[in-house]
């Protein structure tokens, strides 16, 4: 891919180029930006999941404590 050139992927859905900084950014057939990567499939995968709803990630929280009243209700 050259630097100037904008691969366009999964049927117009998004398309992928490359930074002036190296990086590469995606953008949503509307033109809204999806994500950006510091590799190209990274940013492939991840603009997928963005058009998709998440459903190959989740998140988890740890170590989550509460101090004071935070849950107390009036």
């Amino acid at each position: 891919m050259a630097d100037t050139e904008i691969e366009i992927m999964d049927d117009g859905a998004f398309s992928v180029f490359k930074t002036r900084w190296g990086t590469y950014s995606s953008r949503d057939k509307d033109g809204n930006g999806l994500c950006c990567s510091l590799d190209k499939e990274a940013c492939v995968f991840w603009s997928r999941e963005h058009l998709t709803g998440f459903p190959n990630s989740y998140a988890t929280s740890t170590n989550v404590s509460m101090v004071g009243d935070t849950l107390k209700n009036d």
